[in-house]
Order: structure tokens, then C-alpha cells, then sequence
């Protein structure tokens, strides 16, 4: 959060904020470790796809780690409190899923398309 009372964080500051909750989120979907996903996620958390949305950790992380289907994790590509996490499938197909972070919990995971 900002030093200054009553302004809002710049997207630097945001950035630094979201990055440890990022930076862990990869680690552990590399990982393929479901309870270290959850963990990085907000209680209410959002999976948003082309087949609608839904809520709550255990959920997202299934399907998060259901999509990368045990691939390769890129480092997170980010602005403010929001990044792209992409990954290479095994078979070589990129994928990918924009996230926001607040509080230091990911609150919204929107992917292309529906889940695996």
C-alpha cells in the first residue's frame, strides 16, 4: 500500500505487493502441488471462462493445474496487481491464465477457455 495516507497505490507499488503471491502461485502449480495453489488463492476466489464463472480455491486449483497439465511455468508477466501466468504443455502447447492479486491472495483467474 501507498506510504502517503489517502492515495491510491501506483501500479509499482501494486506490482511489489502481488509479486511474492505470483512468485508462489508458479512455484507451486510447477509443482503440481493443489494444496500450495489453494493456498496462494483468496477463499472467494474467481475461475472466470468461456463456459462462465466459479468460486472457491479448491476448484480453482483444480482446474488451474487441470489446464497446465503438468507443463513448464514461465515467470509472471505483470502490471500493477495483475499478470499473465503462462506455461508450455508437455506437448509443447502455450497456455496461459491472467490473474489478479489483492491483499496478497489471487482473487480472479480468467482463462480462454473452458476446463480440461
Amino acid at each position: 500500500m501507498s506510504s502517503a495516507a489517502g492515495r491510491h497505490p501506483s501500479d509499482a507499488e501494486r506490482a511489489e505487493a502481488a509479486r511474492p503471491a505470483l512468485d508462489e502461485l508458479v512455484a507451486a502449480a510447477g509443482a503440481g502441488d493443489a494444496g500450495r495453489v489453494a493456498a496462494c488463492l483468496d477463499e472467494e476466489v474467481v475461475w472466470l471462462d468461456a463456459d462462465g464463472a466459479v468460486r472457491g480455491r479448491a476448484e480453482a486449483a483444480r482446474r488451474l493445474l487441470a489446464a497446465a497439465g503438468g507443463g513448464d511455468w514461465a515467470p509472471p508477466r505483470q502490471h500493477g496487481a495483475h499478470a499473465v501466468l503462462g506455461w508450455s504443455a508437455p506437448d509443447g502447447a502455450p497456455g496461459g491464465v491472467v490473474v489478479e492479486v489483492r491483499r496478497g491472495r489471487v482473487v480472479l483467474l480468467a482463462a480462454p477457455s473452458g476446463p480440461s
